[in-house]
């Protein structure tokens, strides 16, 4: 074999085999050329993009060029993954390095997912921060488990109530029975609000059932059962006695309680910044009426027309609380029935303005009322509770009062002014309906 040089990139070589064929080989590349006088083993170059002829079968093939990788290098390329110097030795670490850039890039099937496990790993971080902190605030809740005592039915064909075993209830729907309580001298103090929160998962609704305070009812009191005022129960026997009370005459089971004193309400007002409800004059006239008469600051006297107004804490605590009466030297019609009326419209404003309140906002009405409240609910659960607040806020909110109407009078005997049931399995129909459908 021999190589001829002539100083360019360009070299061309031929191979005397020196057989019997008498065949002669020769090649050309462009680019170099080298005067080569060695042995056949020393090169050995197989290459798509030469070009030559073969002497002896007379046929001759021309190929594209070789060129060199770039023009810096001494090395190039012969196209089918085999690298070779100036001198026609293979080598790799040269052409091979240089050959990675021109391999077609694959696309990276991971950054999409990356970028969403990111987010999420931001979101799961920012929730956990949220849980953290309702977890830390819930913690000032007075946690009280309630001894829920079992009760049999009564069939003295008056009441015919139903007994523990026999409640409706349903696993979409959560029944919590919140207690507004104000302090006196009984050991349990008198709640004059009776109210069944219903959360139902199923129908996305917030339920809100009022419990009339004058009905008249059978008590299934441990130490002798008896009749009386609804609300008697509570003071006679805490929260055991009172939901012992409403379920076994009304026959919805309920989950938890909660007891919320009074000036709470007010704490959640002024958080909120006010909050608005359309009052009629005489509701005005109450409000002022109540507020002089309990030498509160004339600051919270209400200076406006019949409309809607937008009420701070006190005033808001004084309309929630109006059944009519004589006060500031003026009588004002209602009864209970308005009062309670009146606590439920409360409630639905003060949700109202909650949809409008930012995660700081409310946080601070946890905070507000949790130092106020007694409950059974465990801080895991309220904790739950109130990281999933903004979700029950977008649930709509549906109300009732019990008992239904057409269904009761007003009567009076020795406890006093009543309001009668004349058909208890009716507004029992009537309260699961409402509830659970």
């Amino acid at each position: 074999m021999s190589r001829r040089y002539d100083g360019d990139r360009h070299f061309a070589f031929s191979d005397d085999y020196g057989d019997s064929s008498g065949k002669s080989s020769f090649y050309e590349f462009e680019d170099t050329s080298y005067d080569y006088g060695g042995d056949q083993e020393d090169i050995n170059i197989y290459s798509s993009s030469r070009r030559g002829h073969q002497d002896g079968n007379g046929y001759s093939n021309d190929y594209a060029e070789d060129r060199y990788r770039d023009e810096g290098s001494d090395d190039f390329d012969d196209g089918y993954g085999e690298c070779y110097g100036r001198d026609g030795r293979r080598v790799k670490s040269a052409c091979d390095s240089e050959r990675e850039p021109n391999r077609k890039k694959k696309k990276s099937k991971f950054s999409f997912k990356r970028l969403i496990a990111a987010v999420l790993t931001v979101l799961l971080i920012l929730l956990g921060s949220f849980a953290f902190v309702c977890y830390s605030v819930v913690g000032d809740v007075d946690y009280k488990e309630y001894e829920d005592l079992p009760f049999e039915a009564s069939d003295d064909g008056e009441f015919n109530t139903l007994s523990s075993d026999d409640l409706y209830s349903r696993f979409y729907v959560k029944n919590i029975m919140l207690f507004g309580i104000d302090e006196d001298s009984s050991e349990y103090g008198r709640s004059d609000t009776m109210m069944l929160l219903s959360i139902d998962f199923l129908h996305r609704k917030l339920k809100l059932t009022s419990f009339q305070r004058d009905t008249f009812i059978y008590c299934p009191d441990p130490e002798g059962d008896y009749r009386t005022k609804l609300t008697n129960g509570f003071s006679y026997g805490g929260v055991p006695l009172a939901i012992n009370t409403i379920e076994a005459n009304f026959g919805v089971e309920i989950d938890s309680y909660a007891t919320v004193n009074f000036e709470t309400f007010k704490s959640i007002v002024d958080v909120l910044g006010g909050v608005t409800i359309e009052l009629s004059e005489d509701e005005i006239g109450y409000i002022n009426g109540q507020i002089y008469d309990n030498g509160q600051s004339s600051d919270n006297y209400i200076d406006a027309p019949a409309g809607p107004v937008n009420l701070n804490g006190t005033q808001a605590l004084w309309y929630a609380r109006n059944r009519g009466g004589t006060y500031g030297g003026v009588t004002y019609d209602g009864n209970d029935w308005d009062r309670t009326g009146r606590q439920r419209k409360f409630l639905e404003a003060v949700a109202d303005s909650m949809k409008k309140a930012n995660p700081v906002e409310l946080l601070g009405i946890i905070k507000s009322v949790t130092p106020n409240v007694t409950t059974d609910l465990s801080r895991i659960e309220l904790t739950a509770m109130a990281m999933m607040s903004p979700l029950y806020l977008t649930f709509d909110i549906c109300e009732a009062s019990m008992p239904t109407e057409d269904n009761w009078i007003y009567d009076e005997n020795f406890a006093g002014d009543i309001i009668y049931v004349t058909n208890w399995q009716q507004v029992r129909d009537d309260l699961k309906t409402f509830v659970y459908e």
